[in-house]
């Protein structure tokens, strides 16, 4: 999904946000098929946006810092130094990525699967190329033509159903014809819906996985991960990937998936010991947690208990098979008569004792399951974290942090995190702030303008983000306001109110302390508090 539109649509804004009113320093190109733009950012940052132009597997990343070669490096296009970038957009009908100068020229990359490009433009007329320049220079691109963009055509689809209706009718009432002619949508989105469609082929219900995909399109949820065979892969859908691993925005992500990419392709280094080792040791906690399940030690050891008391009071009959005996469930009587396993060489009064000696040891075993789940939830998320800190960097740049911090600094990485994450549902997390100063960075910088925002009413607690999650889903909203009411210093209360509402209605008070907001359009749930999930 690296490439799609509305990765790439996500991509401009974070550039835009990052670059305008900054300055570019240089065009040039080290390796084959790869266009290096410097910048300055307004702050004075260096900063490099690396294109890769006809390669299937990556298309851009950003990174800190100029990493031009001295040897074996050529400079592009003649363009004046330090020229100041007025703003970066993504076409609102094509994958083409416009960076407009001060001095009236512009850059544009064209983002396509096989014929991508990078064009020096004087208005829409080619002044250089990066590929078969000499055929282009002097071609003038075609003025768009104006119509609604990509974004608003599926919206209108989204709050229409008969429109969508009529987009079927259009193709005869053909599901895969339809879905190909959702404007922006590649063959991975279309398969991906279709795929989330399964047999259920009515209008209405395409329609409700088509807005729920829409959704999870305009609020990303970047990740990266790896597929069955080893190989990166990137996200902005809500479902988690393989081995996967979240990202801030769509830059940190690209660049975390560009990197793994080209290690994995064998065109740079290896990845370092450290991250590997990591790697794999996240992957032994994540297969131990599957494994640890309180509940079911928990129900064995009731079924042990009853199966004890159940001998007990039948010591009066008589034992017909030495390897078992079936008796009347008098703790279920409407229940089918239930058959004990027995040990041989012992007596019933023996066999009973036996199962409260197994139920004693199952109930003991459930506290320290608990912790050990807990221990290792902690330690998986200081890997996480530590690996999303890793990700982004050239191994050089990692080594030499190593050496300069050591990996106790490293796991401090995790600690620095102004929120803790609990997970709702394979799609939905909830964030949760730490403290007044925390709160305060959770909402105004990591929440998106569509998260769910959540507080208790009327008395002071953590800021929580519900990310994931729109305002159609009812449960996880629900749960995520009883763990937000016992976040907060009503948790010993009955029933407490909890506001909630798009974190776009949430805004900066003016002369505020930290942690203080002034929140519009928000509903109230009356709700219990709850430690963690039921």
């Amino acid at each position: 999904m690296f490439r799609n539109y509305f990765t790439l649509f996500h991509a401009a804004g974070e550039l835009h946000e990052t670059l305008a009113r900054g300055t570019l320093t240089g065009v040039h190109s080290q390796e084959k098929n790869q266009l290096v733009l410097s910048f300055l950012s307004r702050a004075g940052e260096p900063l490099e946006l690396t294109f890769f132009i006809r390669n299937p597997k990556t298309a851009l990343f950003m990174r800190s810092g100029h990493h031009r070669k001295k040897k074996q490096s050529a400079s592009l296009w003649h363009i004046s130094e330090d020229d100041t970038v007025q703003s970066v957009a993504i076409s609102p009908v094509d994958r083409e990525i416009t960076i407009t100068l001060q001095s009236g020229l512009s850059i544009m990359l064209q983002l396509f699967a096989t014929n991508s490009n990078a064009f020096l433009l004087e208005k829409r007329t080619v002044i250089d190329a990066f590929k078969n320049s000499t055929i282009l220079k002097g071609t003038h691109l075609p003025e768009q033509q104006e119509s609604s963009s990509i974004i608003e055509q599926l919206d209108s689809l989204a709050d229409s159903l008969a429109d969508f209706e009529e987009l079927l009718q259009q193709h005869n009432g053909d599901i895969e014809h339809t879905v190909a002619a959702l404007p922006g949508f590649d063959r991975k989105l279309q398969r991906e819906l279709l795929t989330r469609l399964e047999n259920h082929h009515p209008a209405t219900a395409l329609h409700s996985h088509f807005r729920t995909l829409l959704h999870e399109l305009q609020n990303p949820h970047v990740q990266t991960g790896r597929n069955q065979d080893g190989a990166p892969e990137f996200s902005i859908l809500h479902s988690p990937l393989n081995e996967s691993l979240q990202h801030e925005n769509i830059l940190q992500g690209l660049a975390a998936y560009s990197i793994a990419t080209l290690r994995h392709t064998g065109t740079a280094m290896q990845e370092p010991p450290l991250r590997s080792t990591l790697t794999e040791r996240l992957k032994k906690i994540r297969k131990e947690l599957q494994t640890i399940n309180p509940d079911a030690v928990a129900a064995e050891a009731q079924k042990n208990e009853i199966s004890g008391h159940l001998l007990i009071a039948s010591l009066y009959l008589e034992r017909t098979r030495p390897e078992s005996i079936t008796l009347t469930d008098i703790f279920s009587p409407e229940s089918p008569p239930r058959t004990i396993p027995l040990q041989r060489e012992l007596n019933l009064q023996q066999n009973a004792e036996h199962y409260f000696q197994k139920s004693s040891k199952g109930k003991g075993k459930i506290e320290g399951l608990l912790k050990r789940r807990k221990k290792l939830e902690v330690e998986a998320a200081e890997l996480e974290a530590e690996l999303a800190g890793m990700t982004a960097e050239e191994p050089s740049d990692a080594r030499q942090r190593r050496k300069s911090t050591g990996s106790a600094a490293q796991k401090k990485t995790a600690e620095r995190l102004p929120f803790k994450s609990i997970r709702i549902s394979d799609t939905i997390t909830l964030l949760i702030g730490k403290n007044a100063a925390d709160n305060n960075t959770l909402t105004f910088k990591h929440a998106r303008p569509n998260d769910i925002w959540l507080h208790a009413r009327g008395t002071s607690g953590s800021h929580c983000v519900l990310k994931g999650a729109s305002p159609d889903h009812s449960d996880a909203i629900q749960k995520a306001a009883a763990i937000a009411a016992w976040h907060s210093k009503a948790k010993h209360s009955g029933l407490v109110p909890v506001i909630y509402t798009l974190k776009k209605h949430v805004r900066r008070g003016r002369n505020l302390p930290p942690g203080q907001v002034v929140v519009e359009r928000e509903k109230v749930l009356m709700v219990k508090p709850e430690k963690e999930l039921p």
